[in-house]
């Protein structure tokens, strides 16, 4: 993939990301961006080698969301601040 695709890509994910972390932060899981999350990653992020800590994030937030209760939504904030992180992380290594 382009860097310049992928730039993109992973910028689509951090939006979504946001948007998670917003209805988190107002006590709703939403599993439609849980799903779109996936669907981003499905769709070039997991494949890309620089993205190894991108993947590993992913999979704490999902890990996260295992039992959706609402005293647990701050572990889900902080494990999308973490993915957030990874994304920049890798965006700011392409430019």
């Amino acid at each position: 993939m382009e860097e310049q695709d992928l730039v993109r890509r992973l910028r689509r994910l951090r939006r979504t990301v946001d948007m998670l972390q917003t209805d988190l932060r107002h006590g709703h899981l939403n599993d439609k961006l849980l799903a779109e999350i996936e669907s981003h990653m499905e769709h070039g992020i997991a494949a890309e080698p620089g993205c190894a800590r991108v993947r590993a994030s992913v999979d704490a937030l999902r890990e996260s969301t295992f039992t959706p209760r609402q005293e647990l939504h701050t572990d889900t904030i902080r494990a999308s601040e973490k993915l957030k992180d990874a994304i920049e992380g890798v965006v700011s290594g392409l430019r």
